[in-house]
């Protein structure tokens, strides 16, 4: 029997491989000017990869639990009917603004109480192939923390998070993957490799929270690096030593890196004593003036 040489793919027929597209993209929606921001990035990305847009709007309704007897029962009425009259006309507001995109577009309303919203968009989260949200720090974006964290949890999709008023950019070219030898990292590899792939320059690096051992040094690195590379991207690997924290330690390489994305796992549970914690990603989701793919 003969042997048969399978044929080694170019570098760049691996990249173009990889580039699995964002077919489907949804963008948070609230009716604040920071709806504008979201949907800048969002339609970029639409654009970039030929994908569909839903605007996800959610309507919050006056928690019931808030009002109790007579009195409350015909308080929360009068602000539900208010604050369903009110979410008419921000929708009919978005699907002019949506409509001025094009035909891959649709909107969908999200309109419930406390406690069920956030699941509510995390199932509308699931058929997307990316979720576009805000930070959760000033007074709009505060109130949606519970629905981003939710959406990061139950989804089992890359969240693409801006800081409140992010400034759109061009176009994604450098992207920073934050990582750590965790199932959460990897998904976040796995959730951004469309824009990895298409990135002119891609860094990895950890933080050197250990002096000994695997989970502390460049050998964390090793494996990540070499299937990157088999996938046709090539990366500059580093180590950064921790001086403050974790998350500091990330954004300065990022700020001198002209960093256009931050890439890292969503509140993992390493060995990591920050990571165990959370404290990175909520560092992150609080500071970084970067965009940032989060997967849980």
């Amino acid at each position: 029997m003969n042997d048969v040489s399978l044929p080694h793919a170019s570098a760049a027929e691996l990249k173009a491989g990889a580039a699995a597209a964002y077919r489907d993209i949804a963008v948070h929606l609230d009716g604040t000017p920071e709806d504008e921001v979201r949907l800048a990035h969002a339609e970029a990305l639409a654009v970039r990869f030929g994908g569909r847009l839903t605007g996800l709007f959610t309507n919050l309704l006056p928690n019931p639990a808030s009002f109790a007897g007579d009195f409350g029962v015909t308080a929360l009425g009068q602000l539900t009917d208010s604050a369903v009259a009110e979410g008419d006309v921000v929708e009919r507001r978005l699907r002019q603004r949506l409509a001025r995109i094009g035909s891959q577009q649709q909107l969908r309303r999200i309109e419930t109480f406390p406690g069920l919203l956030e699941e509510a968009v995390a199932r509308e989260t699931r058929w997307n192939d990316l979720f576009v949200a805000t930070c959760a720090r000033d007074d709009d974006s505060a109130r949606w923390e519970a629905m981003v964290e939710t959406a990061l949890f139950d989804s089992a999709r890359g969240l693409y998070l801006l800081p409140p008023k992010a400034t759109q950019r061009s176009t994604i070219q450098s992207i920073l993957i934050a990582w750590v030898d965790s199932r959460e990292s990897a998904r976040a590899v796995a959730e951004a490799m469309p824009l990895i792939a298409q990135a002119s320059s891609v860094q990895l690096v950890t933080v050197q929270e250990e002096p000994h051992g695997r989970m502390g040094g460049a050998e964390v690195l090793a494996d990540i690096t070499g299937h990157l590379a088999h996938h046709g991207i090539n990366v500059d690997v580093a180590v950064l030593p921790l001086k403050t924290t974790v998350s500091e330690a990330i954004l300065q390489k990022a700020y001198r890196s002209a960093t256009d994305l931050i890439v890292a796992g969503a509140y993992g549970h390493s060995r990591f004593r920050e990571w165990i914690l959370g404290g990175v990603t909520r560092d992150l989701l609080a500071t970084s003036p970067i965009p940032l793919l989060l997967a849980h």
